[in-house]
């Protein structure tokens, strides 16, 4: 450790001033550790990290004029004999013997701030008495590659957030950094690529990997009836339309196997499906419920057309699915291709099945990878479609039962707040988040990345000019109590 400055004046037991010593301010940036001996005593050490850098020059003020600004004006250089140099420190904790701990004590100014070299690394006394909890991911602290990064493994299945504007380097760090994490913590982890560009050209097929097109997969009927659901605009509003859809997809995988898996075959199943509706209603006695059936089929057909049917013609079962997953590692699904419709319809059919397996008491011992979460949860509830609704509801039941049953849920999107954002009831779930280069939309405004970071003395200029992959480690998996920069090596 080398002495870098002293504590100022103002300070409180959670937050204090560094001046640093003389050109002291060409070494020293934000977010590197430092070390506070409070009163200058070995027995009152605190850890902390450093934020927000301030200069100062009495001499310069941009709101009055002085001789040094008139002279400066001119061409000539000011002095800087009373230039000063700080940064705020964030106190981590107060270092014990049992490890760290809250700060309860006034930091005294004067006291001596000592900066954390490549041989001192903070995370020994971080994690101290707690290392039989840790994990530690293929991320370092920023500037740091030797000082890896701890994580608490228990709190895996209260669920992650990871946040960053597009180009932030989310899916490069959610598979360098977090699917190794999880399956090195025993998980299995299921990838639903929303797009098919952010995974599956990284993965290959192998003994621990599998992927598979949404395509190939069998919907329940409950997910395939909230499919046509929201294709069909609630089936025309019509009572009895939805009955005759409810009625032909019964049997509907029995259905599925007897057709080839080519063109004429939707052809041959969206045909079924119209005569079975046409069939149905003609049953009906009443001559105006029948007139406002037959006009609610005819509103139906002209927006549903035979091409929506094919997402609902796989033929892998989810049972089979997670048969899979058990076997291997990880399990990708290509998402692209596939309507969006179909592709919440299949996640539905997912969750269904995992939410029975926990209400039965089954641990999953399961990461689910959600890429584009905003589409499953949009963040204005104003902005749902029926299916949403159901996405939404089944992600918050989800999240309440996997904390129990050792399902860890990621979440993945381009912010917090806004168009980009998630459903504030579906985000208060995920109890660890990465925030990173952050959208102009987080950076002002309740709810935003800003604010959930300000208090740690984190601005939101900074957070708009994070570099790539870099990343600020907030929550529960976290040992430290304050957020740090992290980032890494893609391999």
């Amino acid at each position: 450790m080398k002495l870098i400055g002293r504590i100022a004046d103002g300070s409180t037991e959670t937050k204090a001033r560094v001046i640093l010593m003389k050109e002291k301010e060409f070494e020293i940036s934000s977010e590197e550790i430092v070390i506070i001996k409070n009163g200058d005593r070995e027995d009152q050490q605190i850890l902390g990290v450093l934020r927000e850098g301030l200069g100062k020059n009495e001499f310069l003020s941009h709101t009055s004029y002085k001789p040094d600004v008139a002279y400066m004006k001119y061409g000539g250089e000011p002095s800087g004999s009373r230039e000063v140099y700080s940064f705020l420190i964030q106190p981590i904790g107060l270092i014990t013997t049992n490890g760290l701990e809250p700060n309860k004590k006034v930091i005294q100014p004067r006291s001596p701030v000592y900066l954390c070299e490549d041989a001192d690394n903070p995370f020994n006394l971080i994690t101290k008495n707690i290392e039989s909890e840790l994990i530690w991911l293929n991320a370092y602290l920023e500037g740091h590659e030797s000082w890896k990064i701890p994580a608490l493994k228990r709190f895996i299945p209260y669920h992650v957030g990871v946040y960053g504007t597009t180009g932030s380097g989310k899916s490069w760090f959610t598979r360098h950094v977090l699917i190794p994490a999880y399956l090195n913590s025993g998980f299995n982890v299921l990838i639903l690529d929303w797009s098919g560009t952010d995974y599956v050209p990284y993965f290959k097929e192998s003994e621990n990997v599998e992927i598979l097109s949404i395509n190939d997969l069998i919907l329940d009927e409950e997910s395939i009836l909230s499919y046509f659901r929201d294709k069909t605009n609630n089936f025309g509003k019509n009572t009895n339309i939805e009955e005759a859809f409810d009625e032909f997809i019964e049997g509907w995988s029995n259905k599925i196997s007897n057709l080839y898996d080519d063109e004429k075959s939707v052809e041959e199943l969206y045909n079924q499906l119209k005569e079975s509706v046409k069939l149905s209603i003609s049953n009906i006695e009443r001559k105006d419920w029948y007139s406002a059936a037959e006009r609610a089929m005819r509103r139906v057909f002209r927006r549903l057309k035979p091409s929506d049917l094919k997402p609902l013609m796989g033929k892998i079962t989810i049972e089979e699915i997670f048969e899979n997953v058990s076997n291997r590692k990880v399990l990708l699904i290509d998402m692209s291709n596939a309507l969006s419709e179909a592709k919440l319809g299949f996640f539905l059919a997912i969750a269904r099945h995992l939410y029975s397996k926990m209400e039965s008491g089954q641990n999953l011992n399961l990461s689910i990878i959600i890429d584009e979460a905003p589409q499953y949860a949009p963040w204005s509830k104003s902005s749902f479609n029926d299916i949403q609704r159901e996405t939404t509801e089944m992600i918050k039941n989800l999240a309440a039962l996997g904390r129990k049953r050792m399902l860890n849920l990621t979440l993945i999107a381009q912010g917090i707040r806004g168009e980009i954002g998630i459903d504030a009831s579906v985000r208060r779930n995920l109890n660890t988040q990465f925030f990173g280069r952050i959208h102009p939309l987080d950076a002002g405004g309740e709810g935003g990345a800003a604010e959930w970071l300000s208090p740690y003395g984190i601005t939101p200029d900074a957070m708009l000019q994070l570099k790539q992959g870099r990343f600020y480690f907030s929550g529960l998996m976290n040992p430290s109590p304050v957020p740090l920069l992290i980032t890494y090596n893609p391999i």
